[in-house]
Formats: structure tokens, sequence, C-alpha cells
């Protein structure tokens, strides 16, 4: 490599870490609200709605990777529901489990809307470097379909939920976590999902949020990303439908909804990143759903909901330091 290749090489890394730097130092830490109280009584409708049926795990654990730290395995097992036919029948998730002695916290890593998790991954492994067990979801992309009636995504969003909340049961009886220690991190739809979940799931003691936002007809009707609004077209377009009307049927068939749930959700162990420029949940629903959850402890990023990975290693390292905070030993 030619010298001029390599000065222009140092040049560049030298910029993109002086930005970095620059967007890292432009975050703003607010503490929780000192308002922030128990949240209120989860409603027994709401309870029954998200319950299943007992089940025993006939889980198949496939050995994927051992390194130093931890070790990788992938996990399945049939969902579990009652009142409804589920679109996708089998759990399925990563599970990243610490090599560190005794039983430790676990996270569960809800995660964004589609791709195949790479980033989510790189978050799983250094949680489970610094000593967490990590299951990391899998789930399929949530479209509004143009040949499916808007009540589909209400059961995807709640047959989400059961499949978390499943996760959680084996979560709760493997003999290497400690489980009143376990938590979720949620990013972008992960982070909706995550705080749907905390309102019903109290096994999940404490969460991080990032780049989430309510609620999701606000969402699906307002944002300025193509991977919502190209969707959001072809169904307006093949049901002869305004973008009013597919926003009050969002609001007549969603119940399992950030905003709704949220009263239910203790803000009092939960921590929030806000992209103050994001154009795909948008700002106003990601402090829509921050008022609604009392006013959380929250990193406010001075940037958008993609360009905010920029500065992931700051979201771990804030992540980490946070469950290691709320879900340290009780002595």
């Amino acid at each position: 490599m030619s010298r001029m290749r390599v000065l222009r090489i140092l040049i560049l890394w030298s910029v993109v870490c002086g930005l970095l730097s620059g967007a890292v130092s432009g975050c703003a830490h607010l503490a929780g609200s000192r308002a922030l109280t128990a949240p209120q009584p989860l409603p027994a409708d709401i309870a029954a709605y998200y319950d299943y049926p007992s089940h025993t795990h006939q889980a198949t654990i496939e050995p994927i990777a051992t390194h130093r730290a931890y070790r990788e395995f992938l996990v399945r097992f049939p969902l579990s529901v009652k009142d409804f036919e589920p679109t996708e029948p089998v759990v399925e998730f990563e599970w990243y489990e610490s090599t560190r002695s005794g039983r430790r916290a676990a996270i569960l890593f809800n995660p964004i809307l589609g791709g195949d998790y790479p980033l989510e991954r790189g978050v799983c492994r250094y949680l489970a470097r610094h000593g967490f067990h990590v299951a990391l979801v899998h789930r399929k992309t949530l479209k509004i379909s143009p040949d499916r009636d808007v009540a589909h995504i209400e059961l995807l969003l709640r047959q989400g939920v059961l499949r978390i909340r499943q996760i959680v049961d084996w979560m709760e009886v493997n003999d290497r976590v400690d489980a009143h220690r376990m938590g979720s991190f949620g990013i972008s739809m992960g982070g909706i999902a995550g705080v749907m979940t905390a309102a019903v799931e109290p096994r999940l003691r404490v969460h991080v949020v990032a780049l989430a936002g309510g609620g999701i007809a606000e969402i699906i009707c307002n944002s300025h990303d193509k991977l919502l609004t190209k969707p959001r077209t072809r169904y307006l377009t093949h049901n002869h439908m305004d973008l009013s009307t597919l926003r009050r049927r969002l609001h007549e068939e969603i119940k399992t909804d950030p905003i709704r749930l949220a009263p239910y959700v203790d803000g009092r162990h939960l921590f929030m990143f806000i992209a103050l420029a994001d154009r795909t949940i948008g700002r106003e629903n990601a402090f829509r759903l921050w008022k609604a959850l009392g006013r959380p402890e929250v990193s406010l990023l001075p940037l958008g909901h993609y360009t905010s990975y920029l500065i992931l290693p700051y979201l771990k390292w804030r992540s980490c330091r946070f469950f290691e905070r709320e879900l340290a030993p009780s002595t």
C-alpha cells in the first residue's frame, strides 16, 4: 500500500472519529422524572388477552459457536396460543450464554423491523462478554399487506408478545439464569415490542428502549422511511383508501400498542434513547412514548434513526452500565 493511500485512510479515519466524538459529546442525558411512580395494576381483560396455554418446552438446542467469554446456541420450540391460528408457529431465538460461573442475569433482545440481525448480534456479544446471558428473538418483518385487513397487524403484534413471554418461560427455568435478574433490550420496532411486553410480563424487571415511539397508527401513517411508506402506498392504492381512513382503521383494530400499554410499565426501571432527527419513528412519536411512560431516564441523540447506529459503541456502553446497575446481585 502506498504512503499516499495510507495517509488518505488515516485522514478519513480521523474525520470519522471526530464526527463520532462530536456526536457522542452532543448527547444529552436526562435523569428520570421525580414524579415517576409505580405502574397502574394490569386490568384483568388485558392480562387475559396476552395469556396462553401452559406448555412444556420441547426445545431443540443447536450449538453454533464457542468463545472464551460466551457460547452461542440456536433454540426452537412450538409457540403456544389460544383463540387464533399463529402465522409463525415456531419460536426461534439465539442464546448467548456467558461462561462466567454461577447464575447470571439475562437480557431478552428484541430486534429491529427487518434484516439478518448483524447489528443486534454485536450488542448481544458485547453484553455476553460483560457477563450477561442474552436471548436474541427471531421474527419476521412486520408490514402492511395489501391483500389483508389491518386487523392482521394486531394479530402479528399480539403473537409477538406471546413469543417473547414464552422465551422468558424458557429463560426462567434455565439453570444458568438468575430468574430474579432478567431484563429486555429493544431497538426501533424491537423497542416498541419491549414496551408492550414490559406491561404484561413482570418477570422482565428492567428495560432499555432505543429509537422507539408510539403509537403504531401514527408511526405507520406519518413515517418518512421507505421501509414503511412503500407498503403503505401499496396498501392504500390496492384498497382504494385514503390516509385518514387507514389511520382510523388502525386505531380501531390495534390493541397491542405502546401508548395504550404504557400506564402498566414501570418507568422507574426503564432507560430510553431518543434520536432528535428521527424521520422513521418520528421525534414527536418518540417523545409521546417517553411522556406516556412517565418521563423515564433518557439519552437524547443529535442524530437520525439510522445515523444513530454510528454511535452504537455509546449505546452499548450506556445500556450495559444501566443493566449492571439495575440487575446487580442482591446483597
